[in-house]
């Protein structure tokens, strides 16, 4: 297998296709099944062929005689893929595998299993992970709900995949939904007990949300992928009898059929279109995404601020030979072309003069080149450094520089500030440079008070949302960047003026929030349950308005954009490194399913 280019470079014919399920229904060995499938026309040419292993996967079995349990390993287990124990998924996080179909590229999208031993909380971070991925395709073409056709527990698997779905996806996104029932050669091919209790099941959703899921012959396939588990075992030297193999042989041959009915109906439904998608997940990301170039725009208007008043009384007391002329911070993003964990801690980072400006270098790099996945960039003690290989998960500390986790951060870029100058009169040549400097001072200021009124809106939003309690990723920004200017004073900078200005930033954003915490006065269940009848929480739909306002603020808008659009790039790009290319043998292009497949797309 090979890695491939990012979402930006697929094309519009690519087939998506998401597969969920609980954990143990069969996700990853129904795409192993698939590749096995695509390379031999029978049961006996991939008996005598090659396993076709494209995700690493285990099972145990027991003796036939001896009843002694062994367990059989496919491929080499990775970092998504690890082995567990019983009831644990074995899929860590979503990974896509693309087929070459013609000139198409057919994309399954493997996701961790729901309802695993390591309970709801689990569950929860694998949805987000889950919706986190997807978001990175611009749509979806089939969403594959696996179930076994006599499953006893499917409140679970519809708890989190039907309606955390329809919760976080447009609507419309019901006509894109396909069961599949795994391991039908139990149930001689029929959906079995599971029938009419998945009918119960949506009909139950139905008049929850007044959205009714289709559930049909022409929605729903029965698949028996056991005849991959079967080849398995025989490459691991295990004998059968010739009634068991044409048993394994029917499946093979019944599945074959049900993948082509599959993708013909997957390819007549329109596409879901994810990045159109109004999700409280997408909004959420956004927001997290705002937290550190909130903090930089914030601090850069306080030394901005500083400098105007500071060339005010340079006037009024005949200091400056230029008085028309304004010096002002400028600052530009320096991508650092791969992910970084650095330490904020004071100890850890050093004052630097770059183009004349004083700033805080990050200078414990602790892991300079940081792939961790599942992580969220920029923000400070991010849960998933306890993952990052410098970390010393027993005590919560780095191993390279000692301190704690919460300390750290996984950065994507650099901020390097610049002075430039601004002519004050240049528009207006009666206007006065005290007129403009004044004029200036207040657009900062304006600007800052709209940056403090959307945060809080979005950390109210927020607040009464999420499942967990939540850290205000934006607040906590505020108060390192208080941190780093103190530690320039330290080092001999005269920036009292900007301390206090993010001090006083700082209290007037928490007031704002208390006031509308005070002001709501309801429990977290009620907040809930009031969510639409409240005029002071925003509705998902509302975060994009309010963050196009933060975009097009005429001083600092184009900087906030570029930042949080560069995290989103940065995000899709590291997203190519859980996509693969499945690299079929030769033999497929010749067989009868990828025939079949052809001619359908």
């Amino acid at each position: 297998m090979s890695e491939v280019r990012s979402r930006n470079s697929t094309s519009t014919g690519d087939i998506n296709i998401l597969l969920l399920g609980q954990t143990g229904v069969g996700k990853t060995t129904f795409i192993n099944a698939f590749a096995n499938y695509l390379v031999y026309n029978s049961f006996d040419e991939a008996i005598n062929g090659k396993l076709q292993e494209v995700i690493p996967a285990w099972f145990t079995i027991l003796d036939k005689n001896t009843f002694e349990e062994k367990t059989i390993i496919i491929g080499a287990p990775d970092e998504s893929e690890k082995k567990g124990h019983v009831g644990q998924s074995c899929t860590r996080e979503c990974r896509s595998f693309v087929f070459q179909i013609n000139n198409r590229k057919l994309r399954l999208i493997d996701a961790p299993g729901i309802g695993d031993t390591e309970g709801v909380l689990q569950d929860e971070k694998n949805f987000e992970d889950i919706l986190a991925y997807i978001s990175q395709f611009d749509y979806l073409n089939g969403i594959c709900i696996l179930l076994k056709p006599n499953e006893e527990r499917l409140h679970i698997l519809f708890r989190f995949c039907i309606k955390e779905l329809l919760r976080h996806l447009h609507i419309h996104a019901k006509e894109n939904i396909m069961f599949i029932f795994t391991n039908a050669r139990s149930t001689s091919f029929q959906p079995g007990p599971s029938a009419p209790l998945l009918r119960q099941l949506l009909q139950n959703v139905k008049s929850q949300s007044n959205t009714e899921i289709p559930f049909s012959k022409e929605n729903s396939f029965l698949f028996d992928n056991e005849a991959f588990r079967f080849l398995a075992l025989c490459k691991n030297g295990i004998e059968f009898s010739l009634e068991e193999k044409k048993d394994y042989s029917r499946s093979w041959d019944y599945s074959i059929r049900e993948f082509s009915r599959l993708i013909s109906r997957i390819i007549k439904c329109d596409k879901h279109a994810t990045r159109d998608t109004l999700s409280l997940n997408e909004a959420q990301q956004l927001i997290r995404k705002l937290s550190r170039p909130v903090g930089e725009i914030t601090t850069l208007i306080q030394e901005n601020l500083q400098l105007a008043e500071q060339h005010k009384k340079n006037i009024i007391s005949n200091r400056t030979p230029t008085p028309q002329i304004l010096q002002q911070k400028d600052a530009e993003i320096i991508p650092l072309g791969y992910p970084r964990t650095v330490c904020t801690n004071n100890k850890c980072t050093k004052v630097i003069t770059i183009n004349g400006i004083e700033t805080v270098d990050y200078a414990s790099h602790c892991h300079p080149h940081c792939y961790l996945t599942g992580i969220e960039q920029e923000i400070i003690g991010h849960e998933k450094l306890k993952d990052c290989t410098s970390m010393n998960k027993l005590f919560d500390t780095c191993n390279k520089c000692g301190c704690m986790r919460k300390e750290h951060m996984h950065i994507t870029y650099e901020v390097r500030k610049f002075i430039t100058n601004i002519e004050m009169n240049s528009k207006n040549k009666i206007q006065s440079p005290i007129d403009g400097i004044e004029q200036r001072i207040k657009d900062l200021k304006t600007e800052q008070e709209a940056i403090i009124k959307v945060c809080t809106q979005l950390t109210q939003f927020l607040r009464a949302n999420a499942l967990n309690p939540i850290n205000d990723d934006i607040l906590e920004y505020i108060e390192h960047f208080i941190r780093e200017e103190k530690t320039k004073k330290s080092a001999g900078v005269q920036n009292d003026d900007v301390i206090a200005g993010l001090e006083k930033l700082l209290v007037d954003y928490k007031h704002e929030i208390d006031i509308l915490q005070q002001a709501m006065k309801m429990t977290s269940t009620t907040i809930s349950n009031n969510l639409s009848d409240s005029t002071d929480i925003i509705k998902p739909e509302q975060i994009f308005l309010l963050v196009g306002s933060l975009y097009r603020l005429p001083i600092n808008g184009d900087k906030i954009r570029e930042q949080v659009e560069g995290l989103k790039c940065m995000q899709s790009k590291f997203t190519q490194n859980r996509e693969y290319v499945v690299n079929l043998p030769v033999e497929a292009d010749s067989s009868s399913v990828m025939a079949d497949l052809k001619n359908i797309l």
